[in-house]
C-alpha cells in the first residue's frame, strides 16, 4: 500500500483529524507565517499547483482577512501571537464558525516549532488538526492538501 503523508505520525508531523471536503469551487488556503518571505514562498508555490494560496504575518491581518475571505485550510506558524498560547488558533477557528454554512470543514495545521516549546498534546488541545515541525516541506502541505481536498 502507498504510504502518504496523512499516514505519517512521527515527531516532524501528524494530522490528528483527517479531514476531507469535496468542493467544486476554488480551493483557497490560508498560509499565517510569522516570516513574509517563508510565507509568500508557500503561498506561491501552491498557487503554481492551482490553489488559490494567500500569506498573512500578522494576527489581527488575519482576522481581518476572515472577514472578506473564507480558506477551507490554514496553516497556522505557532510563533504568531504575543503569549504563545495558541489563542490565534482558537480564535481563527471561532471566527470562521460565525458564518459556516452547512457542509463547509476548515482544516487547521499548525506549523509548530520543537517539541519543547509546542508539545503535540498541546497543539492538540488548542483544536488543531494536525501540525508539521518547521521548517516544514512543500511537498508535505501539497500532499496533506491532495488529501483534503479528495473528498
Amino acid at each position: 500500500m502507498e504510504e502518504r503523508s496523512y499516514d505519517l505520525c512521527n515527531e516532524r508531523c501528524e494530522i490528528f483529524n483527517p479531514l476531507t471536503m469535496a468542493l467544486a469551487g476554488p480551493r483557497r488556503v490560508l498560509i499565517v507565517h510569522s516570516e513574509s518571505n517563508v510565507g509568500d514562498s508557500f503561498a506561491l508555490l501552491l498557487a503554481m499547483r492551482g490553489f488559490e494560496a494567500v500569506q498573512i504575518g500578522d494576527a489581527l491581518g488575519v482576522l481581518q482577512f476572515l472577514r472578506k475571505w473564507r480558506p477551507q485550510v490554514l496553516f497556522v506558524d505557532t510563533l504568531i501571537g504575543e503569549l504563545h498560547d495558541h489563542a490565534l488558533a482558537r480564535t481563527l477557528r471561532d471566527t470562521l464558525m460565525l458564518d459556516r454554512l452547512e457542509g463547509e470543514v476548515e482544516m487547521f495545521i499548525a506549523l509548530a516549532a520543537d517539541a519543547g516549546r509546542d508539545p503535540r498534546d498541546t497543539l492538540h488541545a488548542a483544536g488543531y488538526d494536525g501540525f508539521c515541525r518547521t521548517p516544514c516541506p512543500v511537498w508535505w502541505m501539497f500532499d496533506r492538501l491532495k488529501c483534503f481536498y479528495a473528498g
